[in-house]
């Protein structure tokens, strides 16, 4: 029974990350030839938050700090900045779990709501203090409400469709230990 949990778990980390990458070829995608004036939602960011909250055993630090290195270097980005930030409020997220597991998902979605402004205003602030050239301030607000719009979608989703469940209080991990 634990050896098969233990090989849900690596299939639920196999399928994250195949998710992001996924994402991460589809904004790579030269669908326009033009630059946009507007800027999406980061979906990435949004489906890791879902999934931290969630399940924390589905996405290991490692593996976030990895995807997300990955899109720094592939969006050109400061090399690891914007990963740091993200395993930083994704690891901050991951401490409130146990707290948010009772209550309602609009906590939950203030909680994603307050950690990803604090990690934008720190993206921003950082880039600012050595002077390092970055979008505009509207096109990162644009950004920052669009992946809080998108956040229950996401979260839904991954409920409905790949089976990321909130951990009950009564479930056992595959060290036989509480969760």
């Amino acid at each position: 029974m634990a050896e098969r949990r233990h090989q849900s778990r690596w299939a639920m980390r196999m399928l994250f990350g195949v998710l992001c990458l996924l994402l991460i070829f589809l904004h790579l995608l030269p669908l326009q030839l033009l630059p946009r004036g507007w800027a999406g939602p980061d979906v990435m960011l949004a489906l890791t938050f879902a999934w931290v909250l969630r399940r924390p055993d589905f996405v290991p630090p490692l593996l976030i700090a990895g995807l997300f290195l990955l899109t720094d270097l592939l969006f050109q980005r400061p090399p690891g900045l914007w990963a740091a930030l993200v395993l930083l409020g994704s690891q901050t997220l991951r401490a409130r779990e146990p707290g948010l597991r009772d209550l309602t998902f609009a906590v939950e979605w203030v909680s994603v709501a307050t950690t990803l402004v604090a990690m934008t205003l720190g993206y921003r602030i950082i880039l600012a203090i050595l002077m390092v050239d970055q979008a505009p301030l509207g096109l990162s607000l644009m950004q920052l409400v669009l992946t809080l719009m998108v956040y229950p979608v996401v979260a839904l989703i991954s409920h409905t469709a790949f089976g990321v469940r909130k951990i009950a209080p009564g479930d056992i991990d595959a060290f036989e230990s509480r969760a």
